[in-house]
């Protein structure tokens, strides 16, 4: 009598594993975190221990905004010689690298404190700039104008400026460059390859 009492119980308890596993697999990820309990409904089922660490590793792995302004930096020294060259296709590309890096360095740090502690947004200097001169230079190279290149191009290096010491950083004073970068790119739109 025990055995068989013993047996139907282990049927009655693969039974209900079967069953209960049938339901869970039919049940959708919302249902199945739901069913979980409140914290795990609240978290959306997520390990917040395991998120904050991975958010803890990005931030470490994400460089400096000084890393990022130095390719900012490089990209518009490689659109100024692009342009004097008159090679409009590569001056768009690094008309573009320029207006990329720059939202890099935003996004790696979009308010900076300046010297009082106040908030510099920016964001709220760069929107007007790229809304403005950078359209501005965007243009002169659509036209392959060479003087509105260098025109725009100077006005460009002055509202960096003005972001610099907005940011309590007026010893960094871009300039026109003066010599190329050493690049494995050549700027001379007529070239041939391999020279």
């Amino acid at each position: 009598m025990k055995a068989k009492i013993i047996v139907r119980g282990l049927f009655l308890f693969a039974g209900g594993a079967v069953l209960g596993a049938l339901i869970v697999t039919r049940m959708s990820p919302l249902q199945r975190t739901e069913a979980a309990g409140p914290v795990a409904a609240a978290t959306g089922g997520v390990d917040l221990v395991a998120l904050r660490a991975d958010v803890d590793r990005l931030k470490e792995a994400v460089p400096s905004q000084s890393h990022a302004m130095t390719d900012v930096g490089y990209q518009y020294a490689n659109l100024w010689f692009a342009g004097e060259k008159q090679n409009w296709p590569l001056a768009t590309f690094y008309l573009n690298e320029t207006r990329s890096h720059i939202r890099w360095t935003i996004r790696i740090r979009p308010v900076r404190k300046d010297l009082a502690g106040n908030p510099v947004d920016l964001k709220g200097i760069f929107d007007p700039i790229e809304n403005g001169v950078m359209t501005s230079l965007k243009e002169a190279i659509e036209k392959k104008d060479r003087g509105q290149f260098v025109t725009s191009y100077k006005q460009m290096l002055e509202a960096c400026y003005a972001c610099h010491k907005a940011s309590d950083k007026p010893f960094l004073r871009p300039m026109i460059p003066l010599t190329e970068s050493q690049s494995i790119i050549n700027r001379d739109p007529n070239a041939r390859w391999p020279e």
